[in-house]
C-alpha cells in the first residue's frame, strides 16, 4: 500500500516544527501541507487522496494529526468512485523516532470509515494498487516493508464492505468497535473486536502477528483467535500465509444449539443439536486437508480424514469416515406438513391419491464435484428403520455414482447392497442390487413401523434399473426382478383378517377358531418387472389350514392393483374356500371375493385344482434347500390332510357360509 509515503510526509512536517521552535509550533498550519499529503498518497497508490475536511496539528510529545472529510478513489474498473471514505481519524505518533526519521505510530483512530474490498470478472482486487509511471500497474509483493509501526488501532462504527466480482456475491461488515495494539510491527497484534457479518453479530479476541508477515512473501502470520456469535464458538490456533493462501491450524468449534445458525444456513439447520468439532486444517493453492478430525453433533459422531481438490475441472472430495452413531433421524429438519394428504396406511404424501412422490430429485448435485469417499458407522438411525455395521464405498465421477460395495446388518440380518445413480444423461438412470440371505422378514417390517402381523426369515433378492427425475418417474420405467422365499414363519390372525376387510374366513386362512397366530409354513414370491409393469410369477402362502397362491400385476407407474389370490382350504369345514381380488390403487386398495369362481366352487364345479405353480423350482437357488415346503409343493412332495368327514363333507353345502358370501356380493365396494 506504501502507507509508510503518507505516513512520512507527515512526519517530516512534525520534525520540521521541533526543529524550528515551540514558539513556531502554534502557528503552524497544517494545512499547507494539504497537496503534498494528497500528491504522497497519489505517488503511492496511483489513486486520488481527496481532503474534504480541515486538517489539524497538535504538537506534544506524541504530535496528533486529525482530519475530517477524507476518500480515496477505487480502482477505475469499480462498483463505486471511491474505495474509501472516512467521517474523522487522529494519527499520533512516536516524537522521539520520528526525529530521526522513523514513522511510529502510537495511536490511529478511525471514525466512522468506510471500505469497499472488490475484485473484478478476473478476481484482481481493488487494494492492488498501482503507481503512475511504473509500468506494472500494480505494486509489488515488496512494497509491504514500508508499513508503519502502529501501537494502537481503533476504529468506531466502521463499514466493511466485500464484493466478489466473480460470483457476485457481497458481504457486508459492521465494524462497531475494534481495538487492535502492538508494540511495533514485529509484535502479535491484540485484537478485540465487536461486529456484525450481514446483520449477525460477531466477537473476535485474540492474537494476529507480527502484522509485518501480512504484507510479506513468505512469512507466516501466527494467530490464536477466538470467534464468538450465532451461539457458535471458533478457536483456530495456528499460521496462516495470506500471499500464498496457505494456512496450517488448529480449528475447535462448539455450539450449544445450533438454531443460531439458521439466519445464515436456513432452516434445514436442525434445532435443540450440541455440536464439537475439533479438526487440523490445512489449506495450499486449491487443496483444502482437514485431518484427524472428531465431530459430535448431537446423538451422531464422526472421525477420520478428509479434502478437498478445487485444482481440476470439478472439485474432488477425498474422505475416509467412521463413526459410532450417526443419528439421521435426528438431523433430519422437521418435515412441512402443508399441502400434504394422508392415504389409507396414514402415510403422508404430496400427491393426494399416491404413495410414490413426484417431486423432482436433487440429482444434479451429482454433477457439481467428484468424490471418493470411505464410511463405515457402527449404527446408522434413520427415520422408521436402525441400520448396523454399515461399509460402503461411494464414488462420484462425471456425475455418476457408484455404491459398491455396502455392507449392512438391518434387522439383526446381513444385507449386501450395490447401486449406481447416472446424472450425466438428459434423463437419470438408476441401478441397484440386494440380496439378504436370511432376512428377519417379521423383525423388519416391525422395527421399520409397517406392520407387526408376519414373523418368519427368508431369503431376498432384487435386482431393479430405472430412469427418471423422481420417485414416481423411476418406479413407472423400472426393470428387473423380485424374489422372496420364506419358512417357518407366522401371522398374527386377527390382525391379517382386519387388513383385508375381514375375507381371511372365505379364503380358508383361519382356523374355525380363530386362534391368535396362524402358521405360516413358507411363503414364496418372485415378481418379473418390465416397464413399471410388475406381474407375479410366484406368489404363494402356504399355512396350516390352507394353500394361498396369488396372480396378477401391479403397476407401478399408475400405482394401480390387479391382483387374485385364490386359496385351497386343507379343512373340511372351510373347503368352500373362495379366490379374493385385490383391485384399486396402492393408496386405497380394495378386497372382494371373485364371484364367478365362489359360484363354481359352491356349485361344487371348481372342486379342489388348485396347486402351486412350477415356476416355484426357480426360487431353489435362493439358499432354502429343497426342505422348503413351498419348493416340496412344487414338486408334489407335501401332503394335504385328510379332511374330516370324507369326500362328502367336501361338497357338502354350507348354507351359513353361503349366506355371508352373498351379504360379501351385495356390498358396496
Amino acid at each position: 500500500m506504501r502507507i509508510g509515503k503518507i505516513a512520512g510526509i507527515i512526519g517530516a512536517v512534525l520534525v520540521l516544527t521541533v526543529g524550528v521552535g515551540g514558539a513556531y509550533l502554534a502557528s503552524l498550519d497544517v494545512d499547507e501541507y494539504r497537496s503534498e499529503i494528497a500528491q504522497a498518497a497519489q505517488d503511492a497508490t496511483g489513486r486520488v487522496l481527496q481532503l474534504d475536511g480541515p486538517l489539524s496539528l497538535s504538537v506534544s510529545l506524541s504530535p496528533t494529526v486529525s482530519g475530517e472529510g477524507i476518500s480515496l478513489a477505487n480502482a477505475p474498473w469499480g462498483s463505486r468512485p471511491q474505495m474509501m471514505t472516512l467521517s474523522r481519524f487522529e494519527l499520533q505518533l512516536r516524537l522521539l523516532p520520528l526525529l530521526f526519521g522513523a514513522v511510529q505510530v502510537k495511536r490511529l483512530i478511525l471514525i466512522e470509515p468506510d471500505i469497499l474490498l472488490e475484485t473484478d470478472a478476473n478476481g484482481r482486487g481493488n487494494w492492488v494498487f498501482g503507481a503512475p509511471g511504473s509500468g506494472k500497474g500494480e505494486a509489488t509483493a515488496d512494497d509491504g516493508g514500508t508499513m508503519p509501526d502502529i501501537g494502537r488501532l481503533l476504529i468506531e462504527n466502521g463499514l466493511l464492505t466485500y464484493r466478489d466480482g466473480v460470483t457476485g456475491e457481497t458481504t457486508r461488515i459492521k465494524l462497531t468497535a475494534v481495538k487492535a495494539e502492538a508494540n511495533s510491527t514485529n509484535d502479535p497484534l491484540h485484537l478485540d473486536v465487536l461486529t456484525s457479518v450481514n446483520d449477525m453479530v460477531v466477537k473476535l479476541s485474540g492474537t494476529a502477528g507480527p502484522l509485518k508477515n501480512a504484507f510479506t512473501v513468505g512469512e507466516p502470520l501466527q494467530v490464536d483467535l477466538t470467534v464468538q456469535g450465532q451461539g457458535l464458538t471458533a478457536k483456530i490456533k495456528g499460521s496462516a500465509k495470506a500471499a500464498t493462501r496457505t494456512m496450517d491450524a488448529r480449528v475447535e468449534l462448539s455450539a450449544g444449539d445450533l438454531s443460531g445458525l439458521r439466519p445464515l444456513l436456513g432452516d434445514a439447520v436442525p434445532a435443540n443439536l450440541s455440536l464439537k468439532l475439533d479438526v487440523q486444517v490445512k489449506a495450499a493453492g486449491g487443496t483444502v486437508g482437514l485431518s484427524d478430525l472428531r465431530l459430535i453433533l448431537g446423538n451422531s459422531d464422526l472421525a477420520g480424514n478428509l479434502s478437498m481438490d478445487t485444482s481440476g475441472a470439478l472439485p474432488k472430495l477425498t474422505a475416509d469416515l467412521s463413526g459410532k452413531r450417526l443419528d439421521l433421524a435426528q438431523l433430519s429438519p422437521p418435515a412441512k406438513k402443508d399441502n400434504v394428504s394422508k392415504g389409507r396406511a396414514g402415510k403422508e404424501s404430496s400427491r393426494p391419491g399416491r404413495v410414490f412422490p413426484a417431486a423432482r430429485l436433487p440429482l444434479d448435485a451429482l454433477k457439481a464435484l467428484d468424490s471418493e469417499v470411505k464410511l463405515s458407522l457402527a449404527e446408522v438411525v434413520a427415520p422408521g428403520i436402525s441400520l448396523r455395521q454399515l461399509s460402503a464405498v461411494a464414488s462420484l465421477k462425471n456425475g455418476r455414482l457408484t455404491l459398491k460395495p455396502m455392507t449392512l446388518t438391518v434387522a439383526g440380518s446381513n444385507v449386501q447392497l450395490s447401486a449406481s445413480v447416472d446424472a450425466g444423461p438428459k434423463i437419470p438412470t438408476m441401478a441397484i442390487e440386494i440380496t439378504a440371505p436370511k432376512l428377519d422378514v417379521g423383525r423388519l417390517l416391525d422395527e421399520s413401523k409397517i406392520t407387526d402381523l408376519v414373523q418368519g426369515t427368508g431369503s431376498l433378492s432384487i435386482t431393479l434399473a430405472g430412469r427418471g427425475d423422481s420417485v414416481a418417474a423411476i418406479a413407472g420405467t423400472l426393470n428387473g426382478t423380485t424374489s422372496l422365499l420364506m419358512k417357518e414363519g407366522k401371522v398374527k390372525t386377527k390382525a391379517l383378517d382386519a387388513a383385508i376387510d375381514g375375507l381371511s374366513a372365505v379364503m380358508g386362512m383361519m382356523s374355525p377358531a380363530k386362534s391368535d397366530w396362524t402358521v405360516l409354513n413358507c411363503v414364496a414370491s418372485r415378481f418379473e418387472i418390465k416397464n413399471g409393469i410388475a406381474t407375479s410369477q410366484v406368489l404363494l402362502a402356504d399355512t396350516e389350514f390352507s394353500t394361498v397362491v396369488g396372480e396378477g400385476q401391479l403397476d407401478l407407474g399408475r400405482e394401480v392393483l390387479a391382483m387374485k389370490v385364490s386359496p385351497q382350504s386343507k379343512s373340511a369345514t372351510l373347503n368352500v374356500a373362495v379366490p379374493i381380488k385385490i383391485g384399486g390403487t396402492f393408496a386405497e386398495p380394495t378386497f372382494r371375493p371373485d364371484e364367478l369362481a365362489t359360484a363354481r366352487r359352491l356349485s361344487g364345479l371348481l372342486g379342489m385344482s388348485l396347486f402351486p405353480p412350477l415356476a416355484l423350482l426357480a426360487l431353489g437357488d435362493m439358499g432354502s434347500g429343497d426342505d422348503n415346503p413351498c419348493l416340496k409343493l412344487a414338486l408334489g412332495g407335501a401332503k394335504q390332510p385328510a379332511a374330516a368327514g370324507g369326500t362328502e363333507s367336501l361338497t357338502a353345502p354350507m348354507d351359513s357360509l353361503k349366506k355371508t358370501l352373498e351379504s360379501l356380493f351385495n356390498k358396496k365396494q
